[in-house]
Parts: C-alpha cells; structure tokens; sequence
C-alpha cells in the first residue's frame, strides 16, 4: 500500500516481547528495516526511561523514545516531562492504608510520572479504593498504572511528533493492550497484533494473524513500509 506515513510507534511489552516479556528477533529486524527504508521508529512503553531507553539503544532505533505511558520522552540526549506523578503517589499512599500489601513493581525505583503496581494486585478493589479520586488507571497483562487525568501513551507520541515535527497522522501505531487504545484510535492508522485485548483490537484499523512479534512484521509487510517477512516468521 502507497501511504504518506513516516513514522512507526511501537508498544513494547506483549508486541514486540512474548507473553513472559522477552524480546523476539523478528520485531527486532522488522523495525530495524523500517528504520533503514527512512522512517522514523519510536518505542512508546509503560515500563520507566531507563529500561525503554536501553532497549531503544540495543536495538539501535533513532527515533524518540516514549516511556511511562507517555509521561516522559527522551529524544537526542534531552527529556522531556509531560506529566506530574504528585497525585498518583497521594492515591498509592490511600491504597497502602485501605489495601495492606499492594505491591508496586521494582522499577518504580526509577518512575517519575506515576505508580505501577503489581498485576497480581485486585484490579476491581484498586478501581473500588480510588473511587473519586482525580487520577486514571490503565491495566495491561503487566502491571496497573495510577496516572494523573489526560495521562496517557497519546500525549507522549503528541509531544514526539511535535519534536520531529510531522503529524499524528503520518505515524503507524502497533500496541496489544488496553492503554494502547488511545493510541491506536489517533495515529494515522493503527495496526493490533494477534494477541491484542478486545479493545485494543478494537481501535485498530488492520488486526494481524501474527502475534506478538510476527504480528508487527505482519503489518509493516501489509502497509509496504517493508519489503518482505522477516526470518523466523514462518
């Protein structure tokens, strides 16, 4: 397909890792192809900078990386804060009082904008205890985010598009779960693996077989943003 997109945004864990999280080569060659045919590939992550920024390295993408659902971007050495973590950190202190032993995942030695918790958490008592409260909760297969209102991935893949300076709409998006639902409605086309939760596959315009890994190659393949399959896909 002959499209005007210039830019690739990909959610990480479930998309480009398998369901234990461990990355798959063949997203890593897909994104790579991309990457060396002109188009600008950004990893958009929930998981904190440090961890999204040393995969991006790794990988060797030069595009900005988006972390913490979209409350803080690194691109060219600068970072950029979008979001404030005051108020999720005043509702995990609530939770600590009215839920005894909710846990928060490890790397939120490193979070800036938000709290993460532990997936093994009771989501329905989490929503239940922050009732009212001004804050939103994104859940994904990894963990439950507490972030403040109008946090989400969108606003972070807003702010990179700003900085590289070309529209939303010029910008594919891959994602699995429900907190990449925004950014699949609002990119210029949307593309959920195979995997992907009801909502996820939902928003999206082109849901692929392929899942995981398999799925964003599958895609790139579909919108001709890459020449062929990557190995291993078969």
């Amino acid at each position: 397909m002959d499209r005007p997109y210039k830019a690739i945004v990909c959610d990480v864990d479930g998309t480009i890792t398998d369901a234990e999280k461990h990355i798959q080569a063949q997203g890593i060659e897909a994104l790579r192809q991309a990457q060396s045919l002109g188009y600008k590939v950004m990893l958009a992550s929930g998981n904190v900078l440090p961890v999204a920024y040393g995969l991006s390295a790794f990988i060797g993408l030069d595009g900005p990386v988006i972390a913490e659902n979209g409350g803080v971007i690194s691109y060219n050495e600068k970072i950029f804060r979008l979001h404030s973590g005051e108020m999720p950190w005043k509702a995990y202190q609530h939770l600590q009082e009215v839920m005894p032993g909710v846990e928060r995942l490890f790397t939120d030695n490193w979070r800036l904008t938000e709290v993460a918790l532990k997936r093994s958490n009771d989501l329905t008592k989490v929503r239940g205890a922050l009732q009212g409260w001004d804050v939103e909760i994104e859940a994904t297969g990894f963990a439950i985010h507490i972030m403040e209102k109008g946090h989400s991935k969108v606003s972070g893949v807003r702010k990179a598009c700003d900085i590289l300076g070309i529209g939303m709409d010029e910008v594919v998006a891959f994602g699995d779960a429900d907190n990449d639902v925004k950014m699949l409605k609002e990119c210029g086309y949307g593309i959920a693996v195979g995997n992907a939760s009801p909502a996820a596959k939902a928003a999206a315009k082109y849901v692929t077989l392929g899942k995981h890994s398999a799925g964003v190659a599958e895609g790139l393949v579909y919108l001709g943003m890459i020449t062929c399959k990557c190995s291993d896909l078969q």
